[in-house]
């Protein structure tokens, strides 16, 4: 299985050939990702990234124009939850924290296409599973390939979320508790292999100095793969981040109590009561990931108190939030094709913000919760040319995407042959 993910891995990081000729597009009302938007913008390409953006950019006499004028450019948008390329299944079981999304990946799916071709160039692909540790997501670059950004962005864990019709704050406190007995076995897995580490190079020293020559080497401590998952998340230098999810306002509070006691470097998923406690997650600046906004399946506990407002109510009260597809069943969202109405998402969940602030959550912002956006996220000099040119104002029932650019390269449309 692991020489399988590796030839996954390398098939899918082969670079595509970009085009050497420059491209500009001219004309369009740019909404860069990061601020105002931009009346009669020029975006210059080269090699797949952007060369300039702005208003007063000199287009070079070799470069090949694509008229924008009455259009609006945006950046590629990024679902920073979703379930693309995951085999769609009715059964969800507990995870393990080895496991990788990366591992499970059905590249044969045909959501890939009409999700970048509704404007989706980057996914956060996150496990399925009903445990209390989940694996690691991946990221991937929509590309023909597509392309992984990061491998094992993130371990999932999740607190108190139901597989029945039923929860209970004790559920969810003993769920809470699971997860800091995971985190201290952890801890303490960390230490052993510290101080086997110091033991080692004492007896390596008290030996070149002749000491003594008959000293009982150091026991190694045994290997544990679970162990060695979570103990990653625990690093004080480079720690893996982790996605919580938690749904009530109850979890959410235990799961800022988690980040701050581990010093995690955390995102919170769902956040589906999220409004009722926007203040302290604002205040602990752990950044969210909000959604599924749609909701339209059958009760479901976790969404009793689901709100479209959600998202635009943390983001008033200073939290950072992005908002992802996420595709639960649980929330009628059922399948990986749900990605494809991450703009409608966006929009739906916009009440009381204006368009750039609704749209940063699903490009700009949606890059720093990844850990993308030196990259991604925004039409800025240097980054990845993801481009998707609209032929009317983001967010309007009209509105339609008209072309696709990724990493520089055009996207065919469906009249394309």
């Amino acid at each position: 299985m692991r020489l399988l993910a590796l030839v996954l891995s390398l098939l899918l990081q082969t670079p595509e050939a970009t085009p050497s000729k420059m491209l500009a597009i001219r004309g369009a009302k740019l909404y860069p990702g990061t601020g105002a938007p931009v009346d009669g913008a020029v975006v210059l390409i080269e090699k797949g990234r952007i060369v300039a953006a702005g208003k007063d950019v000199a287009i070079p006499p070799a470069a090949e124009i694509v008229e924008g004028s009455g259009k609006v450019l945006i950046p590629g948008l990024i679902d920073a939850a979703s379930r693309l390329y995951l085999p769609q299944s009715g059964e969800r079981s507990a995870g393990a924290a080895e496991q990788r999304a990366l591992d499970a990946l059905d590249l044969f799916q045909p959501d890939a296409l009409e999700a970048v071709r509704q404007g989706v160039t980057t996914v956060y692909v996150s496990p399925v599973s009903l445990g209390a540790i989940n694996g690691t997501g991946v990221i991937l670059h929509l590309d023909a390939r597509p392309t992984i950004l990061r491998s094992e962005a993130a371990l999932k864990l999740t607190l108190g979320a139901s597989g029945g019709d039923s929860s209970s704050a004790l559920e969810r406190y003993q769920s809470y508790v699971q997860l800091k007995q995971a985190l201290d076995a952890a801890k303490q897995y960390l230490e052993e292999g510290e101080k086997y580490r110091r033991d080692v190079a004492a007896a390596e020293q008290a030996q070149k100095e002749k000491q003594t020559t008959d000293a009982k080497a150091p026991t190694k401590p045994k290997t544990d793969s679970k162990q060695e998952a979570l103990a990653r998340c625990l690093d004080p230098k480079t720690p893996l981040p982790v996605r919580i999810e938690a749904h009530t306002a109850d979890a959410i509070r235990l799961a800022l109590r988690l980040c701050e006691e581990y010093k995690l470097q955390a995102t919170l998923e769902y956040v589906t009561e999220g409004g009722e406690v926007a203040a302290a997650i604002a205040k602990a600046k752990i950044p969210v990931v909000v959604g599924p906004v749609f909701r339209t399946g059958p009760s479901s506990v976790e969404y009793l108190r689901h709100s479209p407002s959600t998202a635009s109510v943390l983001s008033r009260a200073g939290a950072a939030v992005a908002i992802g597809s996420f595709a639960d069943e649980r929330a009628g969202a059922s399948g990986p094709g749900a990605v494809r109405f991450l703009a409608e998402s966006a929009a739906y969940a916009s009440h009381g913000l204006t368009k750039e602030q609704a749209l940063t959550m699903i490009t700009h912002q949606a890059a720093r919760v990844l850990g993308i956006d030196k990259t991604h996220g925004s039409v800025e000099r240097d980054k990845v040319a993801d481009l998707v040119l609209l032929s009317g104002e983001p967010f309007e029932p009209e509105t339609r995407v008209e072309r696709i650019w990724v990493a520089g390269v055009a996207v065919p449309s469906r009249g394309d042959r």
